[in-house]
């Protein structure tokens, strides 16, 4: 079956490990490429010729018999593991390598099969007689050879070796590990077929006997994994200062990358914060100082008339106390921001009717309605929760004076009550300017203000929305916004009735954000 040997001869060519085959007579009838890199010979060059020339002289005899034959003699008590023994390349070269020997067939049948491995690729090993035969020198090699599996095998890096032709033929398990390749891919494998132009330009250093270092995302060849690296490259040289092949010391710097990325987002919040900081202090110092400079001239004025006797208008006095309740509630606000990230926000829950703290909010903001017409829808039968009345009028005046502020050219203000299952449902809708979807999860944080508005146009200090959210959620409630850029915004507080269930949002308003 010639299609058969052909496929059979491929196989064993594309094999990582180096194998030959030898007939009844102990010459080679197969030798594939790896064989070829391990041993410098061409295949035609020792077809047919005897397999002993791949060791050295005094080890193709041992007890008598040919060393083949004698450790065919020894797989019983082998078990499958290999043994290590001196071998020979073709420039006269003694390598330690590691080979398991089979047959099969009998008489002129009869096939010796040889699988050889490089000492350092292979761990499980048991001692034979052929090792301890050898000479001492060889001997302290098989040591030293031992010491220096063990040291690379227990580095904490990385570690891989390629020959001249940029083939790697040995590696360390941790090596393995940091790639994600398996080790008979990674053994075998030509660093120059890889794509990476950065990798190739550091193998090709290395030949030409310089060090390099290259980091990057190195891209596993079978499963693609991707894994940040750090390879430092060394060439070897040998006894006559030639580069005989190269190492790679490789670290996996994955854990250096995520630290360098936390830092560069510690980095990038604390200038945010600083930011934020600065935003918040200019729009505070133009809060406080906008209704502080008209409040100073009026109450100059005031003095001026009094000292004179003249009369004085209700109206002065009036706009007067606007400005200072203006004042008085950009401290509050102030205040109530700092109590709750201290945890201080004082409760005081109580059975309340609120739709007549709703109609008592309204009748108090009713001076700075301006040209807005606000409509109430109130429940068709009383509304009772839990609450605190004051921090709850609070929460109503913010999101009605908010309908005012953002909603400059007036318009209608609707605030509807109603009941919905065990909830409480208070809904406040404007004709204004509206808020980006992607600024409306953001929109409840402390100091956060939408891009859509400025501090000279709209005033106020980024806190009731945040001051709001608080007080809702700690009554068991839920607040959330429903909005389209100049189309106007509706905010939707929801609480748990007296004998409800715990708030639930309604589920059938899509894109809303909850808090």
């Amino acid at each position: 079956m010639p299609g058969a040997t052909d496929e059979l001869s491929a196989w064993l060519d594309a094999a990582v490990d180096p194998f030959v085959a030898c007939d009844a007579s102990e010459r080679i009838r197969v030798f594939n490429s790896a064989a070829e890199r391990l041993f410098g010979w061409k295949r035609e060059e020792l077809l047919g010729r005897p397999a002993s020339r791949l060791f050295p002289q005094r080890l193709r005899k041992h007890e008598g018999k040919g060393l083949l034959r004698h450790l065919l003699s020894r797989r019983p008590a082998l078990g499958g593991r290999a043994t290590r023994v001196l071998a020979r390349r073709k420039d006269g070269a003694e390598i330690l390598v590691e080979v398991t020997v089979g047959a099969s067939g009998q008489g002129d049948h009869e096939r010796i099969v040889l699988n050889f491995r490089r000492l350092h690729e292979v761990i499980d090993t048991l001692d034979e007689p052929v090792e301890r035969a050898l000479p001492r020198r060889e001997s302290a090699s098989l040591a030293g050879d031992a010491l220096f599996r063990t040291v690379v095998e227990n580095a904490p890096l990385g570690i891989l070796y390629f020959d001249p032709r940029a083939i790697v033929i040995a590696c360390n398990e941790l090596f393995v590990r940091i790639i994600g390749s398996p080790k008979r891919v990674l053994v075998g494998l030509n660093l120059l077929s890889l794509r990476d132009e950065n990798i190739l330009h550091c193998v090709r250093e290395t030949l030409a006997g310089n060090t390099c270092d290259y980091e990057g995302e190195y891209r596993a060849v079978t499963s693609g994994k991707q894994t940040p690296v750090h390879v430092h490259f060394a060439p070897c040289f040998n006894a006559s200062g030639q580069v005989e092949g190269g190492i790679g010391i490789v670290e996996d710097i994955s854990e250096r990358r995520r630290a360098e990325s936390e830092r560069e987002r510690l980095y990038r919040e604390a200038q945010e914060a600083v930011r934020v900081r600065d935003d918040f202090l200019s729009i505070a110092s133009h809060e406080l100082k906008t209704p502080l400079t008209p409040l100073s001239l009026r109450l100059a004025t005031l003095e001026r008339r009094l000292e004179r006797g003249e009369h004085v208008e209700p109206s002065t006095l009036r706009h007067a106390r606007l400005h200072l309740l203006r004042i008085t509630s950009l401290i509050n606000d102030l205040l109530d921001a700092s109590r709750i990230e201290a945890g201080r926000l004082a409760l005081r829950p109580e059975a309340t009717h609120l739709e007549g703290l709703v109609e008592r909010v309204l009748r108090s903001l009713e001076s700075q309605r301006g040209n807005h017409t606000v409509h109430f829808e109130p429940p068709e039968q009383p509304v009772q929760v839990k609450v605190d009345p004051f921090r709850m009028e609070q929460v109503v005046a913010n999101l009605v004076e908010n309908a005012f502020k953002y909603s400059p050219h007036g318009g209608a203000v609707r605030v509807s009550l109603l009941q919905r299952g065990g909830v409480a449902l208070l809904s406040v809708s404007d004709e204004g300017i509206g808020i980006p979807p992607d600024q409306q999860r953001l929109l409840f944080d402390r100091y956060f203000r939408a891009r859509n508005v400025s501090a000279r146009s709209f005033g106020g200090l980024g806190l009731g929305l945040y001051i709001s959210r608080d007080i809702v959620e700690r009554h068991g409630g839920r607040i959330w916004v429903e909005s389209e850029p100049g189309h106007g915004s509706t905010f939707h507080v929801a609480l748990p009735l007296m004998t409800g269930a715990p708030a639930q949002p309604p589920l059938e308003a899509p894109g809303q954000v909850v808090h």
